[in-house]
């Protein structure tokens, strides 16, 4: 097999900090370079010809496949380029972020002295699991779950995922995965951040067909995530939030949780009108 040919626009990293994504033609990624940034950015292309995000990456590549399995790639051919950082965020890359945000929760993962975290999920975008759904009066939430779709890791805990991942498991059950082999139940280890929140888009937003349905259909997906469940018995965890760091006093938040609050009864409302009219 040929290796695809990594350009880099770096002699050496320059940052403490990455941001990995494998990136189509729709991808967000301008809007992470948008504001101060303390990260350098790799980007893997998956869809047809020349990466379009090379110009604008520190390192880019082409080659099919979801997040997961192509940083698995990575690790395998260009471990050295990864041991420099600190800290590596695994990015979809239709997650609305700014640069500045993404520097912000890179700056909390050290802060606070964290092996995984993720910005909570605002509500106008997908929001899978309901632990991850944006608390506007919390400031952080200690919690024994990260979703696959934006984890950012300290690398050594990334690198000790990565020794153990099988590339066959794409998305579905990456989060339990990465939980389990960690140990999410240690307190003060995860956290989901809510002074951070991103947009998920949901499935109409992004024409009705999920990307990872291109790659992997969902029944191969479960299949291989099951097979590996069932080979190392990882037993699916209550999804639990331990503490928080609370922002009760912040004007800022206060106003967000309104607005937050006026959204969640709008959507609720217009859900009911829909129900009403089947």
């Amino acid at each position: 097999m040929t290796l695809p040919a990594l350009t880099t626009a770096l002699a050496q990293p320059r940052s403490d900090y990455l941001v990995f994504s494998s990136v189509g033609d729709q991808a967000q990624v301008n809007t992470w370079l948008k504001g101060r940034r303390n990260f350098d950015l790799w980007t893997c292309y998956y869809g047809e010809g020349e990466n379009p995000y090379r110009e604008i990456s520190d390192y880019s590549l082409s080659r099919r496949g979801g997040k997961f399995p192509n940083l698995h790639f990575i690790y395998q051919h260009w471990r050295e380029l990864l041991a420099h950082y600190r800290a590596v965020f695994v990015l979809d890359d239709d997650i609305a972020l700014s640069g500045r945000q993404i520097a912000r929760l890179f700056g909390l993962l050290e802060g606070h002295d964290l092996w995984v975290l993720q910005p909570a999920f605002d509500s106008r975008g997908k929001v899978s699991h309901e632990i991850t759904r944006e608390q506007p009066l919390s400031f952080l939430r200690y919690t024994n779950f990260v979703e696959v779709t934006c984890p950012l890791f300290r690398r050594e805990k990334l690198d000790a995922f990565m020794e153990v991942y099988d590339p066959s498991v794409v998305g579905w059950g990456v989060d339990f995965w990465f939980a389990h082999h960690l140990g999410a139940q240690r307190e003060g280890r995860m956290a989901i951040v809510d002074a951070v929140p991103c947009i998920n888009p949901r499935n109409a937003q992004k024409g009705g067909q999920r990307t990872i349905d291109t790659l992997q259909d969902t029944p191969t997906r479960i299949a291989h995530w099951r097979r590996v469940q069932e080979a190392l018995g990882i037993e699916l965890e209550e999804q639990r939030e331990f503490a928080a760091i609370r922002n009760h006093w912040n004007p800022a938040a206060l106003g967000r949780a309104v607005v937050v609050s006026l959204r969640r009864r709008l959507r609720r409302w217009r859900e009911r009108r829909a129900n009403e009219h089947r």
